[in-house]
C-alpha cells in the first residue's frame, strides 16, 4: 500500500493556458480529475472571479486526492489577484506592442497541507516590485517579473516567453503551438489547439489541449518529467 501511495501522489498540477487567441479572462469553475496511469487519484478545481470596485481578476486552484488516496492527505491551494489593462493586451495581440506588461500581479498565495509537510508561499506587489515570502525570508524580485505562475497560465495564448516569478524563483515560461484536434469533452466533441510549455531550469514540461469554441479552457493536460508521462488532468465538469 504505501508503494501504492508513491506511485500516485505526485505533485498536484497547476494547468496552462497557451496561444495567440482573441480569448478574454472569464469567470468560470472547471473540475479535473487528476490520473496517472488512467487511476484517478485526486481533483482540481480552478475558478475565477472580477471585483468590480476594484478592477481586479482572481484566480483560484485547490487541488486535493480522492477516494483511497485521501488517507494520505495531499491538499493544495493556490489564488492569484491581479490586474489587467484590456487595451495593453489586444495591442500586444495584435503585433501592435512588443510590451507584454497588459496583466500584472497584485497579489498571490500558495499553500500546502500534506502528511508529509505543510508549506505557505505569499507573493506582494510593494513599490511596484513582487516580494516573495518563503521558508522564512524575503525575497524582492526585479522590475521584469510582473506576473506570477497562475497569471501566465492564465494568459498563455497571449505569450510567446515570459519572465515569471514561480513561487519565489524566477523562471522563463516558453509556450510553442503543436496544432489543432477534435477531442471528446464534457460537452461533447470539441476542437482544441494544442500548446506546449516548458520552463527554463526544469526537467518538466506540459502538453494541453484548449476547447477553441469555449474561450480556450483547458480540456486534458498532460504533464512530463524528461518528456516521461506522469500526470494527465481530464476535465469533467465546466460552469460559465
Amino acid at each position: 500500500m504505501i508503494n501504492l501511495f508513491k506511485k500516485y501522489l505526485p505533485v498536484l498540477l497547476i494547468f496552462v493556458f497557451s496561444e495567440k487567441v482573441n480569448a478574454l479572462p472569464n469567470i468560470y469553475n472547471a473540475t479535473y480529475s487528476l490520473q496517472k496511469s488512467g487511476i484517478e487519484f485526486g481533483h482540481s478545481i480552478h475558478s475565477s472571479s472580477y471585483d468590480t470596485e476594484s478592477n481586479e481578476w482572481c484566480l483560484k486552484i485547490d487541488s486535493y486526492t480522492v477516494g483511497i488516496f485521501s488517507i494520505k492527505k495531499d491538499n493544495r491551494s493556490e489564488m492569484s489577484c491581479f490586474y489587467y489593462n484590456k487595451k495593453k493586451y489586444l495591442k500586444f495581440l495584435n503585433n501592435e506592442s512588443i510590451e507584454n506588461d497588459f496583466a500584472k500581479t497584485n497579489s498571490y498565495i500558495f499553500s500546502r497541507i500534506s502528511s508529509k509537510k505543510n508549506q505557505m508561499i505569499r507573493i506582494r506587489r510593494i513599490n511596484n516590485l513582487l516580494v516573495t515570502s518563503k521558508d522564512g525570508k524575503t525575497i524582492t524580485h526585479g522590475a521584469d517579473i510582473n506576473i506570477d505562475r497562475l497569471v501566465a497560465q492564465s494568459f498563455g495564448y497571449a505569450y510567446t516567453n515570459v519572465l515569471v516569478n514561480d513561487k519565489g524563483r524566477e523562471r522563463e515560461y516558453r509556450f510553442e503551438i503543436l496544432g489543432k484536434d477534435t477531442i471528446a469533452s464534457p460537452f461533447g466533441l470539441t476542437e482544441a489547439l494544442i500548446v506546449k510549455k516548458n520552463i527554463s531550469q526544469s526537467k518538466r514540461s506540459t502538453i494541453t489541449w484548449y476547447s477553441i469554441e469555449n474561450n480556450y479552457i483547458p480540456i486534458v493536460i498532460e504533464q512530463y518529467r524528461l518528456d516521461k508521462l506522469k500526470v494527465t488532468a481530464k476535465l469533467i465538469n465546466l460552469e460559465q
